[in-house]
């Protein structure tokens, strides 16, 4: 049977809360601050006159809708079943999001409901649900969220994630470290009904999404052959899909199984479809998560417009990486690392070395590998020197920056065109420019990040988290090649 399309679930023409609640007001203040509609969000309470200055229905049959586009059932688990028959007997109901925890992954007897819940859906094929145990969807274009705090920019990442709170925080930390705005998220929960591969179907096909995020704690035991779905879904994908998965540890299995009690997997099994497939592995981290989004999200703001078979050639080729600053001692330790994440740094001699010095033969500092410019990043010398070095056979230029001049207006400025020149630089070249940026709790600090990211600088706070991130898309790269090459 054909798949039923996801658009009602992410943009509803009408929405009902059973039963609302003072204390579910996030959800209403989520929706009113996305702009939906106020007058197609239906809230039912039989003991609420109104919440949140929306008027309250005492029946779903009071609604003047007949057919319901998303149905958000927030009601104690001992009610859950026959509320949803109830409900189901009287109006149409297209998509529903079940928010009732305390089901398979709490006791025997919520395990019994949820039994219950897939029976349920088995029976009517035609309508579709999230959850249990979930927050919600979220989509600007749909103007919907289910919590207030979330942005309103559209953007193009598509989240797919079994936890609400990790799904909540990428959306949040997501902005306000780096601006990344998304097109659709979904915090799906136990998967009694969707799973996660009905949402990779969609999101493949979906035009406003140039990258998949996923949070993974297992395989849905409502799912049948699950591995083998997953895996032959992501096979026939071509968007980078960054990959965290909850769980991989014995002891982390056991709080899998109390979160959304989902089924673990064998690693050889994960091997085999990253190896076959362009999932990338996130550590278990969400920091790493949104270092990784920053990065593709750069990469898709540049190339996004090209078809899939052009936007392949601009993957980094290589993992020739040129370090610029002001510091011998720190030069040492950054080469530490980028040696250690198996980065290549150039050593700049002979003939090389020869022409760096005539572009400027500075007294102190190093024309090396790092190149340790001291004392000349306002000049003209400067650009010019990290030009000459930028045309060798480099792929990441990474360069440490600090906001100390940043009060001098006048001195700043000649640096920050400096900044903005040798960037303009890098990408004529089809080369990638990251900026290191030290975090320091001091408010200067985090004026100057704004300003970076506000014009479109890619900024780390450390080498090694830039690194890793670049590694990241020079690894899809590679990856999405060599699946293309052997699918054509």
């Amino acid at each position: 049977m054909e798949k039923k399309s996801l658009d009602l679930l992410f943009k509803p023409r009408n929405v009902v809360i059973f039963e609302a609640k003072e204390r579910y007001k996030f959800f209403i203040e989520g929706f009113k601050m996305q702009g939906y509609d106020l007058e197609k969000l239906y809230l039912i309470s039989p003991t609420e006159r109104e919440i949140f200055g929306i008027e309250c229905y005492k029946k779903i049959d009071d609604i003047p809708d007949d057919t319901i586009d998303l149905l958000i059932l927030a009601v104690r688990r001992d009610i859950l079943l026959r509320t949803l028959e109830e409900i189901t007997d009287i109006k149409k109901i297209e998509f529903i999001h079940i928010f009732t925890a305390g089901t398979g992954e709490f006791d025997e007897i919520g395990a019994k409901i949820e039994n219950q819940l897939k029976n349920f859906f088995d029976n009517h094929p035609n309508i579709k649900a999230i959850g249990p145990n979930c927050m919600g969807i979220y989509c600007p274009s749909g103007k919907t969220a289910y919590l207030p705090r979330f942005p309103l920019d559209k953007g193009n990442i598509g989240l797919i994630y079994h936890s609400g709170d990790l799904h909540s925080r990428a959306i949040n930390y997501g902005y306000s470290r780096y601006r990344l705005t998304f097109s659709k998220g979904a915090s799906i929960g136990n998967c009694v009904s969707l799973q996660v591969t009905d949402f990779l179907d969609y999101f493949e096909k979906d035009g406003e999404i140039d990258l998949i995020s996923i949070y993974f704690e297992g395989f849905s035991k409502y799912q049948k052959s699950a591995g083998n779905e997953l895996l032959k879904r992501l096979k026939k994908m071509k968007k980078p899909i960054l990959f965290l998965r909850g769980g991989m540890t014995k002891r982390a299995q056991s709080a899998v199984q109390t979160h959304t009690g989902s089924l673990g997997s064998d690693e050889k099994i994960w091997g085999a479809i990253f190896n076959q497939t362009p999932l990338i592995e996130v550590g278990s981290c969400l920091d790493e998560m949104i270092d990784y989004m920053f990065i593709f999200d750069s990469f898709f703001k540049k190339y996004r417009e090209l078809p899939f078979e052009e936007q392949i050639k601009y993957y980094p080729k290589g993992k020739n990486v040129l370090v610029i600053m002001w510091s011998g001692g720190l030069g040492i330790l950054d080469t530490d690392t980028l040696i250690r994440l198996k980065l290549n740094l150039p050593l700049f001699e002979g003939k090389i070395k020869e022409r760096l010095m005539k572009v400027f033969p500075i007294k102190i500092g190093s024309l090396n590998n790092p190149l340790d410019l001291p004392w000349v990043s306002r000049s003209e010398h400067y650009v010019n020197l990290c030009k000459a070095a930028i045309s060798e056979d480099i792929n990441l230029v990474i360069m440490h920056t600090n906001a100390f001049g940043f009060e001098d207006k006048e001195r700043f400025k000649e640096y920050y065109a400096n900044l903005k020149e040798i960037r303009k630089h890098v990408e004529s070249l089809n080369k990638i420019l990251i900026l290191i940026l030290s975090e320091t709790p001091m408010k200067i600090r985090n004026d100057y990040f704004e300003l970076l990211i506000d014009d479109g600088f890619i900024v780390y706070p450390s080498i090694d988290r830039g690194a890793k991130s670049f590694l990241k898309l020079y690894e899809f790269g590679k990856k999405i090649a060599r699946l293309h090459n052997k699918n054509n």
